[in-house]
């Protein structure tokens, strides 16, 4: 086979061609570069369905690295290069070619897992009183006692019997219907200077046997709970759920400092919402400093209180159980960090029921 050489490689202008066998869509006839081993058509021009990526970090050309369900994963063409020429960043598009994702307050999996739930209480259906729902619930979430145990307990003072399925049915409802009515009612304060710093982790859990992954974002500084979640996975779009629901429900914090571990996720995700990469912490080690200990400390708190109900059968009740315990946090639990006599919710001053104990909180905001 002989070299074609009255045409030339449309992308170095090299003679040297060669055929390359016909297009499978036109029957044309394709050539091939002896330089670049570039294929082409003669005379056609491709349609890039993408735009062209350019580094900001280096200038260089980007390419698709890897096709998600959700995004198209872009790298640096220099990230084989070697010592300060090397470059690996990273950057996602929509599918759509653009860099507009969603900003969710709530992420997905939450809407699906809450969307199986009638979590509004049908009082005129109801055989039992509401004191003794009221009750029921604040054993259930503050004591963080299964539902035999709030059985017996029911009895045994009360001397009200109730069913284990009902207790049960009744810990779902009330731990979405708390979140719902108390999430994003604490506002931060939006003052000038350097703002607070989010610490962001996520931790393994298993629902009937299988792994699940709770994602958890905290501000120190008002020892608050914001942004969680409950995904199947690890990955960008995890993180970019727990990120966006973060910056929806405390908008001051948006672009903050991020202090996360070495998972490559959170970067990726404050890369899709424009926040500042100089802003991004990382610890790889227990003994680094500034680390996480302030967030990986609130894992035993989840971990402890839920060993006495041996396990979860479904994502509804690991979900209830975790929304429930951060309403418990930020509204019920005098904060340690912040002198011991007072909640997070009431250090923000958030508009709660006026009320004397948790129990009548709970009363309040359940009807």
């Amino acid at each position: 086979m002989e070299p074609k050489t009255d045409l030339v490689c449309p992308r170095c202008r090299h003679r040297h061609l060669w055929k390359f066998g016909r297009d499978s869509r036109a029957g044309e006839q394709k050539y091939r570069c002896a330089k670049r081993l570039h294929q082409f058509v003669p005379n056609r021009v491709r349609e890039r369905k993408y735009p062209a990526l350019i580094c900001p970090k280096c200038g260089a050309q980007m390419y698709i690295f890897k096709r998600l369900r959700e995004v198209l994963r872009f790298r640096c063409s220099n990230h084989k290069r070697k010592g300060s020429a090397r470059c690996a960043h990273k950057t996602n598009l929509a599918l759509d070619g653009t860099r507009n994702f969603p900003r969710m307050s709530r992420p997905e999996e939450i809407k699906l897992i809450q969307g199986k739930l009638n979590d509004v209480f049908r009082w005129s259906r109801m055989k039992f009183a509401k004191a003794t729902v009221t009750l029921a619930v604040y054993y259930a979430i503050t004591e963080a006692m299964p539902a035999p145990q709030v059985v017996r307990t029911l009895w045994n003072i009360h001397q009200v019997k109730v069913s284990h399925d009902t207790i049960t049915r009744w810990h779902h409802k009330a731990a979405f219907h708390l979140s719902a009515k108390t999430t994003g009612i604490a506002k931060i304060p939006n003052k000038p200077g350097r703002k607070p710093r989010i610490y962001a982790d996520e931790t393994e859990r298993k629902v009937a046997g299988e792994k699940r992954w709770f994602w958890l974002s905290y501000c120190r500084k008002y020892d608050l709970m914001i942004g969680r979640n409950l995904t199947t996975r690890r990955s960008t779009k995890c993180a970019r759920d727990l990120l966006s629901m973060t910056q929806d429900l405390a908008p001051p914090l948006a672009n903050a400092q991020l202090l996360t571990d070495g998972l490559a996720s959170y970067p990726a995700a404050m890369g899709d919402l424009d926040w500042n990469d100089a802003h991004h912490l990382r610890y790889l080690s227990f003994f680094e400093s500034p680390n996480n200990n302030a967030l990986e400390r609130k894992w035993s708190n989840f971990h402890i209180r839920a060993k006495p109900f041996r396990g979860f059968k479904s994502d509804i009740g690991q979900m209830a159980f975790i929304e429930g315990q951060i309403f418990y946090h930020n509204c019920l639990k005098p904060s340690v960090a912040l002198g011991g006599k007072i909640t997070p919710y009431e250090h923000l001053s958030a508009k709660l029921p006026k009320h004397q104990t948790p129990l009548e909180l709970i009363a309040k905001l359940l009807t």
